[in-house]
């Protein structure tokens, strides 16, 4: 009796867990998957993409996010300003690049010569570079502003 409840309770944690990770990912900072259907959407409100290159056990990372782009990437305000996705650099994900092919994580990582985490870059619709990339992260009170330059910057040059 006692092997069923447990074989019960391990099946219905193990089913649940996928949705469980989709809850955290679907309310902080959307993973990229597809920089095509970015890269498209992008073009089609004329916005800069921002790449937000992390790693898996980086603490600075999460503040980052935690402080700033986990409220932006559900603010109404900058969905019309940037699309902001996230890509794990030492993550075991594959995803689409903005030619289309299938890569990883460390590939589109070593494309934009990123070497440190965090590192925020400003791409345009095909994924060129548009602005200068900002590189780590302090918890100054001039990171808000530097953040909001960064995205006016590469707007003016989508125009």
């Amino acid at each position: 009796m006692l092997n069923r409840i447990l074989f019960w309770m391990s099946l219905l944690c193990f089913l649940l867990t996928p949705l469980s990770i989709a809850a955290m990912e679907s309310d902080g900072v959307e993973m990229a998957v597809d920089l095509t259907k970015v890269g498209e959407q992008a073009k089609q409100q004329k916005v800069p993409i921002m790449m937000f290159f992390a790693a898996v056990d980086c603490g600075y990372c999460e503040r980052l996010e935690a402080d700033y782009l986990h409220a932006m990437a559900n603010s109404a305000k900058y969905k019309k300003r940037v699309i902001i996705r996230k890509v794990v650099i030492d993550g075991y994900d594959n995803l689409r690049d903005f030619t289309g092919k299938v890569i990883s994580s460390a590939d589109i990582a070593n494309d934009y010569n990123i070497d440190l985490t965090p590192t925020l870059v400003m791409v345009n619709h095909a994924g060129t570079s548009i602005g200068r990339n900002i590189v780590g992260y302090t918890k100054s009170g001039f990171f808000g502003a530097s953040l909001d330059n960064a995205i006016d910057s590469a707007a003016k040059k989508l125009r």
